[in-house]
């Protein structure tokens, strides 16, 4: 067989290929006048001006850069981009703006651990291990022995997905021979705008893939098999999915690298996704759980085609008509994905053998009837992206002759422009809303770079004092008590060993926690906001609850109810963050709305005159002195 490098004998000549651009550029340009959706002209939009610029280049011919230079502006740019999504992604957690089974739930796992308990967790019900087979969590324990709070998480999501440069850098030298070019694929990766839903949806495991699946084709491309199959063995690590990856890789390496080496890898794809899925999980949430739910793995069922692997492959084969259906209708929405997973490449490829590798992957989430799950959003592109990389490396082959400099150009523009108009922009509240598709498609939802969130920055900065005032707040609820908060205040109430749920959901809760200031419908985001006025009218009716803390009486935006007899508890827990913070504004603001809501207005009127000498900013304390004096 030959390799694919002895492909290029076939290329046309420099004029032809000149020409042929030319033609398809005038053909774009027709369709882009025809086009009537926003998505379609700018899709071609991008295609055109990408071309443009490539046909400007193609005529001059310019020296790669050195192996040096390349290196310093890898580092450069990930740096850049690690440090700017992590810092996006950190305020987006100080804004209120994460739910509570995503990031909370790994905060918890990993908080647990430290202490001990193996991701342990009490918001599942169960271990966490009976959830996701994620063993690979606990590479993540160290570095809540620097920092325990769920926002080193999301730092540590931006590294490792930013990391993920490197090893594309590698295959495509090794592959392409050229520095600038391999290097425009780092770019391609780290401005993929999917990466930007990854970074910037809350935390989840499946963000270590990128990094150790790239690593794992690089040593299979080296074919330094020690590597390979140590690389192989920490992805399978991440969660039970990759072993699709893993059995699709297999089937690649045998017609593609070595047969024995792809026999073995498709061999321990099939057997991992056999034990994680039919043995490992159910044994450990049998094993683990509290809350007397399905021992069986719980995620065959948002498939709509069974409880069980048999189930599913029977529906999937015995009912082949709807088995098409599901995976390319609707059409538009699943063609638009998949025309922005390879646009950042420049559609390289779609000339690779190697993107078939997603392909298992790409079709779990098309059977899915969920429009979050086949288009794509949130972390569900995750381990697909590598592979929409790679192949584009290996795409590329088919026209390096032509002017390596201006395919890299080209591959700059294209993935330039796809992040511009696509990805996520910062501090944004949820897209998820009745029309999905548009959402998240509208690039005039997006238009901008990195996703910095140029224009709700203020917003933020705005809502900053509310932030300080919250982080001292949380230190009067006991750590031993059952608590009911809103969605998005469960990442900030995590790391605790007792219940934690979620608004309306408080029967078994002692204290009761909200807060509206942010950014709108996030708040209700997973309960509607019809089921949260309903549960707000009954908790205003129930004689067990009073509420013994609002930020204002008039118009407050967080506050505290608790069960009756917790009074004198919360008082002296008030009383101790004012002892441990004696010339914090907030501590004695704090402590001076506890006595005002338990009847005790002297007292509250010197707190909250303590709290104005310290601050004479302190709008909540101005507001509830006025309603002292009242």
């Amino acid at each position: 067989m030959k390799k694919v490098e002895d492909k290029k004998a076939i290329i046309p000549t420099k004029p032809i290929i000149y020409a042929i651009v030319c033609v398809i550029f005038i053909v774009l340009f027709f369709f882009y006048k025809k086009a009537s959706l926003s998505i379609e002209k700018v899709f071609l939009l991008i295609i055109i001006i990408s071309l443009f610029i490539f046909l400007i280049v193609l005529l001059f011919k310019k020296r790669d850069i050195s192996q040096r230079l390349a290196s310093f502006i890898l580092i450069l740019l990930t740096s850049i981009c690690t440090s700017i999504y992590a810092y996006v992604s950190v305020i987006q957690c100080s804004a209120f703006l994460t739910g509570h089974w995503d990031l909370a739930g790994f905060d918890q796992a990993i908080w647990n651990t430290i202490k001990g308990r193996i991701l342990d967790t009490t918001m599942y019900g169960h271990n966490f291990l009976g959830e996701h087979m994620s063993p690979m969590l606990i590479i993540f324990a160290p570095f809540y022995l620097i920092w325990q709070d769920p926002r080193m998480l999301l730092i540590l999501q931006s590294i490792f997905l930013g990391l993920g440069a490197i090893p594309v850098f590698l295959i495509a030298k090794d592959k392409l021979k050229h520095n600038l070019l391999s290097l425009s694929f780092s770019f391609a990766y780290l401005f993929h705008p999917f990466l930007s839903r990854i970074n910037l949806f809350e935390f989840h495991e499946i963000c270590l893939a990128p990094f150790f699946l790239l690593f794992t084709f690089y040593f299979l491309q080296r074919r330094v098999w020690i590597l390979y199959f140590i690389f192989l063995f920490l992805s399978l690590m991440v969660k039970e999915d990759i072993s699709l990856i893993i059995t699709a890789l297999g089937i690649y390496s045998f017609f593609k690298q070595n047969k024995k080496i792809g026999l073995i890898t498709f061999t321990i794809g099939i057997l991992w996704a056999y034990l994680s899925i039919s043995v490992l999980i159910p044994y450990i949430r049998k094993a683990t759980e509290t809350g007397g739910g399905k021992v069986t793995y719980g995620y065959f069922g948002r498939l709509g085609l069974g409880e069980s692997q048999g189930e599913i492959i029977k529906n999937l084969i015995l009912k082949p008509q709807n088995t098409l259906k599901r995976i390319f209708l609707p059409g538009k929405e699943k063609l638009a994905t998949i025309i922005l997973l390879i646009l950042p490449p420049a559609f390289f490829s779609i000339l690779s053998l190697e993107i078939l590798i997603a392909l298992p992957e790409i079709f779990l989430h098309f059977l899915s009837p969920w429009s979050g799950q086949y288009l794509l959003a949130y972390q569900y592109s995750t381990p697909i992206i590598p592979f929409a990389v790679i192949s584009g490396i290996y795409g590329c082959l088919w026209l390096k002759r032509l002017n390596p400099f201006a395919l890299a150009i080209l591959i700059f523009t294209t993935s330039f422009l796809s992040n511009f108009y696509f990805s996520f922009r910062g501090l944004n509240i949820s897209p998820q809303n009745p029309d999905f598709y548009v959402k998240l498609y509208n690039p005039d939802n997006h238009k901008t770079i990195l996703s910095i969130p140029t224009e709700n920055l203020k917003k933020y900065y705005q809502i900053k004092k509310t932030r300080l005032l919250f982080e001292s707040l949380k230190k009067i609820i006991p750590e031993n008590t059952p608590v009911c908060v809103q969605d998005n205040l469960m990442t900030h109430f995590s790391q605790r060993r007792t219940p934690l749920d979620y608004f309306p959901n408080y029967d078994l809760s002692e204290y009761i926690v909200f807060n509206t200031y942010g950014f709108g419908e996030w708040v209700i985001h997973w309960e509607s906001l019809e089921a949260c006025n309903k549960g707000l009218a009954s908790l205003l009716k129930d004689n067990r609850f009073k509420i013994f803390f609002r930020d204002n009486p008039g118009y407050g935006g967080i506050a505290i109810f608790g069960k009756k007899e917790r009074e004198e508890e919360i008082i002296e827990n008030a009383k101790k963050v004012v002892k441990e913070n004696p010339k914090s504004t907030y501590s004695h603001f704090i402590l001076g709305s506890v006595y005002f809501h338990t009847n005790n207005h002297k007292k509250a009127k010197k707190e909250f005159e303590t709290a104005l000498n310290i601050d004479k900013q302190n709008t909540f304390a101005k507001d509830m002195f006025e309603q002292c004096k009242d």
